[in-house]
Formats: C-alpha cells, sequence, structure tokens
C-alpha cells in the first residue's frame, strides 16, 4: 500500500490518485472542465505523461461509494472518453465494478478498479521514480559523511577536537553503515546495471520490520502505507545529518547535483520538487 486503500472521502481519493500520478512524473490536476461536442464536462482527474510521445491522457473517475460501481456509470464515462479524446480512463473506487459493468469495459480503453488496486497496478515505478529517489536524496549529504573517501571531511575532522572526533566515530558507528545502504537504495537511479539486481518489496510489514529494526529498535514506529515509512526514514536522514552538522560546528558540505535525474514536472502537492 502507498496510502491508505480507504480514503475517507471522496475529495481524498482523487487527491491520492492526484499525488500517486504527480510521485510518477505525470501532470495531473482534479476537477478539471474539459471541452466537448456537447459543452463542458467536468472530469475529477486528468493526468498527461508529457514524456510519452503522444502526450498520452488519463481521465479518471473517482467513486468513494459504499457499493460497486453500476453499468449506467460506465456508460456516462465512455462518452466522456469519446468526446475528449483521452487515452485511457480508469473509474477508481471503493468497491469495485458490479459484474455487468465489468462486461462492458471488457475490449475498451476503460479500467475499473479499487484504489488499492491502483496503487499495486504502479506501485514499482512509484518505488522506483518516487521512494527510493526521495532517500536517495536525503541520504546524500549524511553519506559524505561516512563514505570511505571524502577529501572535504578528511579536512574539516582533523580540524575536530579529540572529543568531537570520538563523537564522529561513535555515530559513525550507530549509523554509518545503515546511511550507506539506504543510499544504495537509488543506486539503479544512475547506474541501470544495477536494475536487475533490485529487490521491490511484496510484503510491507516484513519491509517496515526490517527497516525499522536498523532505524529506531525497540522503538514502537506506527506506520501502515508505505508513504508513513517514508516519512520515517527521511526524518531518520535528516536527523543524522543534524548530528554530523553539530558535531563539525555546521554543515560542510555543498549539495551535490542530482545524478542525472529529470525533474518531475508538474508541482507535488507538498510544494517541493522532487527526482525520478
Amino acid at each position: 500500500m502507498i496510502d491508505d486503500p480507504l480514503p475517507a472521502s471522496w475529495q481524498d481519493l482523487q487527491f491520492g490518485v492526484q499525488r500517486i500520478f504527480r510521485n510518477l512524473g505525470l501532470n495531473a490536476e482534479v476537477e478539471i472542465d474539459l471541452e466537448t461536442p456537447r459543452g463542458s464536462v467536468n472530469v475529477d482527474v486528468l493526468a498527461t505523461d508529457i514524456r510519452s510521445l503522444d502526450k498520452i491522457t488519463y481521465i479518471v473517475e473517482c467513486k468513494n461509494w459504499g457499493n460497486t460501481i453500476p453499468q449506467s456509470v460506465v456508460h456516462s464515462f465512455t462518452t466522456v472518453m469519446h468526446e475528449t479524446g483521452a487515452n485511457i480512463g480508469f473509474i477508481i473506487s471503493k468497491r469495485g465494478l458490479q459484474q455487468g459493468a465489468k462486461r462492458y469495459t471488457k475490449n475498451t480503453n476503460i479500467i475499473g478498479m479499487t484504489y488499492l488496486e491502483f496503487q499495486q497496478r504502479y506501485f514499482e515505478a512509484w518505488w522506483r521514480r518516487y521512494f527510493c529517489p526521495r532517500i536517495g536524496d536525503a541520504a546524500d549529504e549524511p553519506l559524505q559523511y561516512v563514505e570511505p573517501m571524502n577529501g572535504k571531511r578528511d579536512q574539516e575532522y582533523a580540524k575536530l577536537s579529540p572529543q568531537a572526533k570520538e563523537e564522529f566515530s561513535q555515530l559513525d558507528r550507530e549509523r554509518g553503515m545503515l546511511v550507506m545502504v539506504l543510499a544504495m537504495m537509488d543506486a539503479s537511479s544512475y547506474s541501470p546495471s544495477m536494475r536487475a539486481q533490485e529487490d521491490i518489496p511484496n510484503n510491507f510489514e516484513e519491509f517496515k520490520a526490517k527497516v525499522l529494526t536498523q532505524i529506531a529498535p525497540g522503538i514502537d514506529c506506527r506506520c501502515n502505507t508505505f508513504r508513513e515509512l517514508l516519512e520515517i526514514i527521511l526524518e531518520f536522514l535528516a536527523d543524522t545529518k543534524a548530528k554530523f552538522d553539530a558535531i563539525f560546528g555546521g554543515a560542510i558540505f555543498e549539495p551535490r547535483e542530482s545524478r542525472n535525474k529529470v525533474t518531475v514536472l508538474g508541482p507535488p502537492l507538498d510544494g517541493n520538487v522532487y527526482h525520478y
């Protein structure tokens, strides 16, 4: 699960779909009015993959209903798809489609799925384009403190007092190896040969337990989604950087340029610019 598969409202469902599309590098907006031969029509989510040759567009109908979606909804959505010229249509709901609606969408460019199925459909891409790069970026400066060879660190280390040197060594022993492991999670983004060796997790609880045992041993970190776990990892890396900075009396490294990554287009929901 990237996010909670059962959002509280249809607005939460819309914004959840938008956020995942944006994390993948697509332009995505909610509540967009499109012109059709019969006039203006409002769509829940419009996403465009502007990196694709044909600028593939997705239109998403979000139904956070307690019941399965009937065929009548699919009929109306089919008209929207035809009149807007969208390439792919998703009807994302809490319970999925009724059997008649499923039969109707067969051999069409419309796909009905639950929000959980939508997340599963794009998890691998989300993992590679968003989860791992976010960790890689956050691990960059802490890594420079603990990597085997770093001239700038060695110069500044030589200026430390004996007590500060001991504090550095202690922190390096506690967190250095883990920082290097976390930094390697993004290795495939700048070394394509690493992609074949990349281990995509297929069990959240097992992966969470493995990570949290290293990051926060003995601490009950409550999280139920990969996005929540990502925030815990980012906080750990930020804390590690802050601790190293404090030993040296401030940050000693300039942020390194992103490693051959392409900026995600479209403003992310949290206002930051990320890379994949």
